[in-house]
């Protein structure tokens, strides 16, 4: 653990002067939002309740600036009139290809500071199969893919060699998926290899994408949290020495679940979640998290899926730019806060360590993004 890199006075000031916009997907079908419609590979979603979880939570924690905006067309402009200092990315995109790059694209040109990923990082998340070579070269285990674009077919020699080697090695079960999505939506289990023609048509017409084959993994499924290093929790910002990894979760599967169905088709409830005891598989799962987020160049929360094969062997399925930061509320449960009480942390301590993760990693390596809004009073405040 080193020292915390704002003090209390400057935490407070941050709380009290700073004003955040925390921005979701925006509404497709509201006139304006755009110039021309475009296509949307990636299912649309607005996560505005989210959003507004996120505002409140900051507003209950003491910061006193906070609005929820849409990203569209009129985004920068209302940016520019709210004299937004920082603003918080919950958005997939409003429209078009590689959409999780947009809102920060956009706010890298209009030189407003985000708790976010930066474009590049964000593209690479999203796109799984670009995902998955970055960690395969870096000897993180994750399973072999084959992709079939537009004009290509399942049945191309260079794919089905691909696929005899996927088949030895797993067996003749596989996953058809969207290079980009969310939600397990266009995610098939295909049993018999004969039938991976049609479904890779199928998920292509759906997506007018990109789509990866995979092998099934039969086994167990799991996912672990990983966010910066600097942690808000007990009233005190710390910063440690590696990420945070947290909520080590096995998704159980039922009876008649082949792969872990998404909140929009089912409710993610405590029973669907099991906190990893095992402390060697806690480890494990931690470890590979960390390794992402720092091969990556990660600042900012991912949550990553992984799921065992028949052999009790660990492979990486992806990791989720925008995991769900929906508050937990009854029985319904977001992912990545289902064990935060294991880390003596509650929802307020989560939302509050993305906002201050990000201002200390820019107002050490990019002070000049802060220009605008971290005072001389504020820095006046670290000798208080």
């Amino acid at each position: 653990m080193k020292i915390s890199p704002f003090t209390k006075e400057q935490l407070q000031w941050i709380r009290s002067s700073l004003k955040i916009a925390v921005v979701h997907g925006g509404e497709k079908a509201l006139p304006g939002s755009y110039i021309y419609e475009n296509l949307s590979p990636r299912s649309t979603k607005t996560y505005q309740p989210v959003a507004c979880d996120i505002a409140d939570a900051l507003r209950e924690s003491g910061f006193q600036h906070v609005e929820v905006l849409a990203e569209n067309l009129a985004l920068p402009q209302a940016l520019k009139t709210l004299g937004i200092d920082l603003v918080i990315t919950n958005s997939g995109g409003l429209q078009g290809f590689d959409s999780m790059c947009h809102l920060p694209s956009m706010l890298e040109m209009l030189g407003v500071p985000y708790v976010g990923h930066s474009p590049m990082t964000a593209g690479v998340l999203d796109n799984k199969h670009l995902f998955k070579h970055e960690i395969h070269a870096a000897g993180i285990p994750t399973a072999p893919f084959v992709t079939i674009g537009h004009g290509e077919s399942v049945n191309d020699d260079a794919k089905g060699v691909m696929l005899d080697l996927i088949e030895q090695e797993f067996g003749e079960a596989f996953i058809v998926k969207p290079v980009s999505g969310r939600a397990s939506i266009h995610v098939h289990p295909v049993f018999k290899r004969g039938e991976l023609a049609e479904m890779v048509e199928l998920v292509q017409k759906a997506t007018s994408n990109t789509v990866m084959i995979e092998p099934f993994l039969s086994g167990r499924e799991f996912v672990v949290a990983v966010a910066g290093p600097t942690v808000f929790k007990d009233g005190v910002l710390v910063e440690r020495d590696q990420p945070f990894s947290f909520s080590i979760t096995e998704r159980v599967l039922a009876d008649d679940e082949a792969i872990f169905t998404s909140m929009d088709v089912k409710p993610i409830t405590s029973d669907r979640l099991l906190k990893v005891e095992d402390p060697e598989l806690r480890s494990e799962l931690a470890d590979i998290g960390s390794r992402i987020f720092n091969q990556m160049g990660l600042h900012t929360l991912v949550r990553v899926d992984l799921r065992m094969d028949s052999r009790g062997k660990l492979f990486v399925l992806e990791a989720n730019p925008k995991p769900d930061l929906k508050r937990p509320e009854g029985s319904k449960l977001s992912i990545v806060c289902h064990d935060l009480a294991g880390e003596g942390m509650g929802y307020h301590d989560l939302i509050q360590s993305l906002v201050f993760n990000r201002l200390a990693y820019l107002h050490k390596h990019r002070s000049t993004t802060l220009a605008h809004c971290f005072t001389e009073e504020f820095f006046s405040l670290a000798l208080a």
